[in-house]
């Protein structure tokens, strides 16, 4: 078993039941060196056992000039004092969307380690995000919205102030986009809809006054007045904006869980959530791609 192809705890301690067996798993898919060199004489190092696990240990240990290493010297793991074991379940019940709680005890590791683990996991995905086109193109529809958010301030307390969220969503290929906007205004959304879409797409909105010139930009803009209806009827299109609507639920869902979110964290999450829809089944494959990356 690969590890893109893990899919639950059970997966793990089914197919990787000791420490070592994730080491050899993390070598296979290079998220840990195959071989290291002695820092002090350049000689390559050996794989020995120690303890659970391994290290590397320069052939010529025995002089006082050398020394060994740990086996996540070099990777993204060197700086926490989590097992191998430990990190792969924080890593597989993060994509499976468990809850910090969740983690914590199954782990047995300390929230604050688990919010500090989803928090570098969620950078990964702001990475990520950084390579995708625009969505849309010839023929194709964009529905587009915004919507606010509920966030905590400082990350404690009820909900206390709204950021306010652009998104959009093709409806030919279900690639979406989503970033936190200081404001509502035409100025500030309509720059930000031709850096996400391309130019020759059809777009779908509500009648918000700032979306009143995107026909200018686009290679047509037909909208629906939600106060009176819930899909505009134009000729043979049926204009509606169900599809963003119901992103927006998916979106929100999880800050009404825990009412609310840490406004400084709120992008990351966005983009943690921008990778989930755009990947879909493939979205652990790509975090570890980015993972991989880092060594």
């Amino acid at each position: 078993m690969q590890l893109g192809d893990i899919k639950s705890l059970n997966d793990i301690t089914t197919h990787f039941p000791t420490e070592k067996d994730v080491v050899h798993l993390f070598m296979d898919c290079n998220l840990l060196k195959k071989e290291a060199k002695c820092e002090k004489c350049g000689k390559q190092m050996a794989l020995r056992s120690r303890g659970s696990s391994y290290e590397w240990r320069c052939r010529l240990s025995k002089s006082k000039d050398c020394s060994s290493k740990t086996i996540k010297t070099g990777s993204f793991f060197q700086n926490t004092k989590l097992t191998l074991t430990q990190a792969l379940k924080v890593m597989v019940m993060w994509i499976q969307k468990y809850s910090s709680g969740q983690i914590s005890a199954e782990v047995g590791i300390s929230q604050q380690t688990v919010c500090d683990w989803r928090n570098f996991l969620r950078e990964l995905c702001v990475e990520i995000e950084k390579d995708y086109e625009k969505i849309g193109g010839q023929n194709h529809i964009c529905e587009i919205d915004e919507t606010n958010v509920h966030c905590r301030k400082y990350g404690v307390g009820k909900g206390l102030k709204e950021d306010w969220v652009l998104g959009g969503i093709d409806r030919e290929n279900g690639r979406v986009f989503a970033q936190r906007v200081p404001n509502r205004t035409a100025s500030t959304l309509v720059p930000l809809l031709q850096t996400k879409i391309e130019k020759n797409s059809i777009v779908y909105s509500d009648e918000w006054k700032s979306y009143s010139q995107l026909k200018k930009y686009f290679a047509g803009h037909y909208t629906v007045q939600h106060k009176t209806q819930f899909v505009n009827l134009i000729g043979s299109r049926a204009v509606c904006t169900n599809g963003i609507e119901s992103l927006w639920s998916r979106l929100k869902k999880p800050f009404k869980i825990s009412n609310g979110t840490s406004s400084a964290l709120l992008d990351s999450y966005i983009s943690e959530f921008v990778v989930r829809e755009n990947e879909k089944d493939e979205f652990y494959t790509k975090v570890l791609e980015k993972l991989q990356g880092i060594l």
